[in-house]
This record gives C-alpha cells, sequence and structure tokens, in this order.
C-alpha cells in the first residue's frame, strides 16, 4: 500500500499497526515513522519505529475521547494533531497508510 496524506485518508478510523510519516526534528531525525499501538484499556497511542527512538516507550497514550470505536478516530486526530502528536508539524504534510505486510519487511 502506498502512503497518502493524513487529511485525505478515506478511512474514519486508524488501527493498531497503521502508520504515520511526518517531518519532525530533536529528539527525532528529520523524518519520523510512528505505528498505532494499543495502551491501557484498549486506548490508542503512538510508538516511534524508525531512527534511533524506535521502540523506546509509547510516544503518546491518545485519551478516550480519540477511540470511540476501537481506532483512531481520523477526524480527531487531524484536529489534534498539534496538541497530541507534533507541534511544529503541519498536520497537513502527514502522511498515513495500513501496517506492513510480512512480505514488506
Amino acid at each position: 500500500m502506498k502512503w497518502s496524506k493524513l487529511i485525505d485518508f478515506n478511512e474514519q478510523y486508524l488501527q493498531r499497526g497503521y502508520l504515520l510519516k511526518f517531518k519532525a526534528h530533536y529528539p527525532f531525525e528529520e523524518e519520523v515513522i510512528m505505528m498505532v499501538c494499543e495502551g491501557g484499556c484498549s486506548q490508542k497511542g503512538l510508538i516511534t519505529i524508525s531512527g534511533y527512538k524506535a521502540g523506546i516507550n509509547m510516544y503518546v497514550l491518545f485519551p478516550e475521547e480519540a477511540n470511540p470505536d476501537g481506532g483512531i478516530s481520523t477526524k480527531w486526530l487531524i484536529t489534534n494533531w498539534t496538541k497530541w502528536v507534533w507541534p511544529e508539524s503541519d498536520v497537513n504534510s502527514v502522511l498515513v497508510r495500513s501496517g506492513l505486510t510480512y512480505d514488506e519487511i
């Protein structure tokens, strides 16, 4: 599957395993890839999977309001991007895709 712009993504929810790619800076590299993961009580969050911060703890655990039906609401994430994920990045340039398949690894 190819990357799509988050603002144009046609799925209502991002499920566990979906990937987000966006421009960043210290403590990450110039670009970072994060994966939707599960935290406590089936809440969703993000964990970094690229660069030297890959796999180090959950980056953010979203509030329950972001997870109304078991996935992160795409609309909620777009609206709350700068508050909950990365204030310095433009949500219009965030890319998303479903999780990797075995053949892609």
